[in-house]
């Protein structure tokens, strides 16, 4: 009877909040001869998150965001010393004639939009159970997975469009997902900055068939055929309902 109270009384002290999420992205797709998360963008969100225990809650959340890659690449950095060591490396052995390769003057110009809509579900865990460090014990981490789908994009290589060709040759996958690591830092009450990284475990498209990569596993070959999302996100969180 009294481990049944108390459980009574842990979950009558459940909280339930709901509020909003909104800042930068910087992003990068794996596979388009690039590197660095190069292309900058914008995600927001609403969401709703329930205490599990103390110290610890689920969260649901419904977002928009921005994901793809952006590129710039010219010669003359490389000749005059104004990139260091070789600039922008790429690589050499991308299929030929295939839209988003490097041309063979060395120049290049290639923007990937994509435009998502995700729902995260992540599991949130503050930090003052583990530290009585100044600050760090008001911070929370989370971790979470989270399933998300294309809803518009645009893809240029110098300027011109390749989107329909692209989308033809390698159409997008229905569903994308990401697994999802970040953490909270207090700013005020209901205000918090919070940091994520979203790395992408199933693949935005297929770029390249079995037999045009050259891999010593499954894994790695996996990895090779297909493009990846892997995204950074800074933004504040808003807490404007809180309920017992």
């Amino acid at each position: 009877m009294m481990l049944l109270s108390s459980f009574r009384k842990e979950v009558g002290a459940q909280i339930f909040r709901g509020g909003l999420q909104a800042g930068l992205t910087a992003s990068e797709v794996s596979g388009d001869d690039a590197g660095g998360a190069d292309k900058l963008g914008w995600f927001a969100s609403v969401f709703i998150n329930q205490d599990i225990r103390p110290n610890t809650r689920i969260q649901f959340e419904m977002m928009y965001i921005q994901k793809g890659s952006r590129v710039y690449h010219d010669p003359w950095d490389d000749e005059h010393g104004t990139l260091p060591g070789d600039g922008f490396v790429f690589a050499r052995n991308a299929l030929h004639n295939d839209p988003i390769d490097p041309p063979g003057d060395g120049y290049r110009d290639y923007k990937f939009y994509l435009h998502y809509v995700e729902i995260p579900v992540m599991l949130q865990f503050d930090f003052s159970p583990l530290t009585r460090l100044p600050y760090v014990e008001y911070m929370s981490g989370e971790l979470g997975l989270s399933a998300s789908t294309v809803v518009a994009h645009r893809e240029e290589k110098r300027g011109v469009s390749v989107a329909d060709e692209m989308a033809e040759r390698r159409p997008f996958k229905l569903v994308e997902m990401n697994l999802l690591a970040g953490l909270h830092f207090p700013i005020t009450d209901g205000l918090t900055f919070n940091w994520r990284l979203s790395q992408g475990v199933t693949p935005v498209r297929t770029r390249f068939s079995e037999d045009e990569v050259v891999c010593a596993n499954t894994l790695e070959c996996y990895r090779k055929r297909h493009q990846f999302n892997t995204v950074w996100s800074f933004g504040l969180t808003y807490t404007f309902l809180t309920r017992n």
